[in-house]
């Protein structure tokens, strides 16, 4: 049964602020995309919990969407609804720093840094936001999110609030228990991380020279999703696509990057579909000469079929 019932695609239409329709290319660091069947964009928690549970209730498939980073949005759109969420707020209470889900990690390595915190430099390297931060635990230069992570508070629809610590998040590389496991469609709300004092000028020159580091090895100023591949145990995903001859193959407007081997480049005009056969040519090829399965870390969400 589907779930286009007439009072569900009406309960939709009543959403506050709903849009149909609605492009998501320009939504995503890749600039690549369909548009959300209903979208919508709020930064108060409240109005997104009883939106998910809606969803939830009436089977409705939904997509919460950060910064829009490691994500390829299928050409034909996404079902249902998909939800934005945008709190920015932060609080800092001695060592410890409360982050609202939609506040950008870069952003808040630069409050912390102000605040003469240390320990979150790394963050400075992680595109999106906090709240997809967590959802993936992501992270830069060896260093990962769950290293400083108190606890997450969130949302599961149909049960409510809940405050998640470490452990119960099942966090490791490059995923959760949001993304693969039991919480999978709960919403983060805020984390809480857990710094040291310490001297913010030198924190800033460690990110300022991160930052040209990264920007020196990276295409950080083309339109990419981050990472395209996990990295895997004991070798680097850019160096074994690298060494099979594949940094500038091309499928359409979607490149793989000469600067980096693990980054895939939406020159203008790519389509989703072109970036997947790029990415399914290189795990061909890698598998072919180096006996290795690469594991993409983009996600690929919406109407592939």
């Amino acid at each position: 049964m589907t779930w286009r019932t007439r009072s569900n695609v009406a309960w939709l239409r009543e959403l506050p602020g709903v849009k149909e329709g609605e492009p998501l290319a320009s939504r995503t660091s890749f600039g690549i995309g369909g548009p959300a069947e209903f979208f919508f964009e709020l930064g108060r928690a409240e109005a997104i919990e009883k939106a998910i549970d809606g969803c939830s209730s009436r089977e409705i498939p939904y997509l919460l969407l950060g910064a829009g980073t490691n994500l390829l949005v299928a050409d034909r759109g996404v079902d249902g609804l998909v939800v934005r969420i945008v709190n920015r707020d932060h609080e800092i209470e001695g060592t410890r720093v409360r982050a609202g889900a939609g506040l950008k990690m870069m952003r808040l390595a630069r409050i912390v840094a102000d605040a003469n915190l240390r320990g979150f430099e790394f963050a400075i390297g992680v595109p999106g936001t906090v709240g997809g931060a967590v959802y993936q635990d992501a992270g830069c230069w060896d260093r990962e999110i769950r290293e400083v992570l108190v606890e997450v508070e969130g949302y599961v629809p149909g049960a409510g609030k809940q405050t998640w610590k470490p452990d119960a998040l099942e966090l490791g590389y490059r995923t959760s228990a949001l993304r693969d496991g039991a919480l999978r469609g709960a919403l983060v709300v805020s984390a809480t991380v857990q710094l040291a004092r310490g001297d913010g000028e030198e924190a800033r020159q460690l990110m300022a020279r991160l930052t040209r580091e990264r920007n020196e090895t990276q295409p950080i100023k083309t339109k990419n999703c981050g990472s395209v591949f996990k990295n895997p145990p004991g070798d680097s995903a850019g160096r074994l696509v690298q060494a099979a001859g594949l940094k500038g193959a091309r499928e359409g407007a979607a490149v793989v990057s000469s600067l980096h081997g693990n980054f895939i480049i939406n020159e203008g005009g790519a389509t989703a579909a072109d970036v997947r056969r790029l990415i399914e040519r290189v795990m061909a090829e890698v598998k072919r000469r180096f006996g290795i399965q690469l594991e993409p870390e983009v996600e690929m969400v919406g109407r592939w079929k």
